[in-house]
């Protein structure tokens, strides 16, 4: 050990004096500092889009320059940089940079352009340019223009630079682009180089060509767009409408059809026919349903509470929801496919199905169709509930016994990734555990939860990080 250390300390010293040595035998050069011979830009006005034009000239008479440092800053955000490398004792530099137009660019603005100079010293000089003023273009007015029509913006709020339209016919999805300029077609006017033409480019507006992206708004809670507002300082666009009125009434006959796969819990893929539907779901709302011939033993009862022998009420939050009614089992599943923690989460695994009889499990860590996986309801902020069949068997002789057990978790969304650890939870009960050494992270099954299959309302709590786990039936 000691001979380790000796051997270690010795390196250190060799390559300490070894630095020093380099450093003693590099050239060293007089103290001095860089100086500015000039550094102008050419323009004194611009309008954003436009360029401007930097020229530099740097010298320093003892010691060889290394670097000059170039930003460009408006509205104290810096919208070019360039690191420049200068050779010996004077360089020159000569530039373009363009100014973009872009969100929160103020009129009258400053054009900054910071300049430093090093030299091989380390020696540093600064200075910072501001005879450039930049102003917005002039847009009285401007374009919507849609596949089949033109809608003008007109200049509601000069200060705040806000453009607006109303008494629109729109439906509940638009995509269209804005443009300063038209031709006589009323069609974008592609020819006119001094036409801003704006798409969707990197989740912002963003001016675009002939082939550059759409902007697209969608409510599918509305009946329609019947104005649009543009805020072309902070480069964002809204649309509003009249809102949806809740669905009183389900007919799954008039749903349309889709042919989804499938896979059970023994690895089994079944391809059918489903009806589904897109609807407007309002909370608390009574429904008359049709095409159902049990609705206490074809709705799920989580999302809705039946009243009467075609009547039930509709638990769920208000929203548009995808609907699923599948014949051959007479059943009704609701879900959001894109809603996501902390508005849903959704439950996978093995080891349960639909709470409707004949009773089944259908589930198989798949996220195919409605059979596969569960969308929770959330009951309250940071509660939600799944009720279904579950039941779990242990049979160590079985092919693949893991197929046979209750085992499953709750996701932020639908899909991989983004998942509630039951290690973290308090075990409602003696029914589920969370394995350490396997599955982890999973509910799993107990040796008491076997051969005890029923209706269950699985209800978690990240906020407490408890769960219940109870039969209903």
């Amino acid at each position: 050990m000691k001979n380790i250390l000796k051997t270690t300390i010795i390196g250190l010293v060799a390559l300490f004096f070894a630095a020093c040595q380099q450093e003693e035998l590099r050239v060293h050069y007089p103290e001095s500092m860089p100086m500015f011979d000039n550094a102008t830009v050419a323009e004194n006005t611009i309008v954003y889009g436009d360029s401007i034009s930097l020229s530099v000239g740097v010298s320093d008479p003892l010691t060889p320059l290394s670097t000059l440092e170039i930003n460009v800053v408006v509205n104290d955000e810096i919208i070019a940089s360039e690191s420049v490398r200068t050779k010996g004792n004077s360089a020159t530099y000569t530039q373009k940079y363009w100014v973009p137009f872009i969100a929160h660019m103020p009129d009258g603005a400053e054009v900054e352009v910071h300049l430093s100079s090093i030299n091989v010293e380390g020696s540093k000089k600064d200075t910072v340019l501001f005879n450039t003023i930049a102003s917005r273009p002039a847009i009285p007015t401007i374009w919507l223009v849609t596949a089949t029509t033109a809608v003008e913006l007109k200049l509601t709020d000069t200060a705040n630079h806000i453009y607006s339209a109303s008494g629109l016919t729109f439906g509940n999805e638009i995509s269209f682009r804005l443009a300063t300029k038209l031709n006589r077609f009323k069609k974008i006017d592609w020819t006119d180089p001094t036409n801003l033409v704006f798409g969707w480019v990197n989740n912002t507006l963003g001016f675009i060509d002939s082939n550059g992206p759409w902007i697209t708004l969608s409510d599918p809670t509305l009946v329609g767009f019947n104005k649009i507002t543009l805020d072309l300082f902070n480069f964002t666009i809204r649309g509003e409408g009249e809102k949806l009125t809740p669905a009183t009434s389900m007919n799954v006959s008039t749903f349309g059809t889709v042919e989804l796969s499938s896979t059970d819990n023994m690895n089994v893929t079944t391809k059918e026919n489903w009806k589904t539907a897109q609807m407007y779901l309002g909370k608390n709302t009574e429904m008359t349903i049709t095409g159902v011939s049990n609705l206490s033993n074809g709705l799920t009862p989580d999302f809705f509470e039946v009243s009467g022998a075609t009547t039930a009420k509709f638990l769920g939050e208000t929203g548009v929801y995808t609907v699923y009614y599948l014949p051959r089992l007479n059943y009704v599943f609701v879900e959001q496919p894109n809603a996501v923690y902390p508005d849903a989460l959704w439950l996978c695994g093995v080891g349960f199905g639909p709470a409707a009889s004949p009773y089944k499990k259908t589930s198989s860590w798949n996220w195919n169709s409605p059979l596969e996986y569960k969308f929770c309801r959330k009951v309250s902020p940071g509660v939600y509930e799944a009720v279904m069949y579950a039941e779990h068997v242990i049979d160590a002789a079985a092919a693949e016994p893991w197929r046979l057990t209750f085992s499953a978790k709750f996701f932020h969304q639908r899909g991989w990734g983004g998942e509630e650890d039951a290690r973290t939870y308090t075990m409602p009960n003696t029914l589920l555990f969370a394995p350490t050494t396997a599955d982890l992270g999973n509910f799993v099954g107990t040796a008491d939860f076997n051969g005890q299959p029923g209706v269950y309302r699985f209800t978690i709590n990240v906020n407490a990080k408890t769960t219940s786990f109870v039969k209903i039936n």
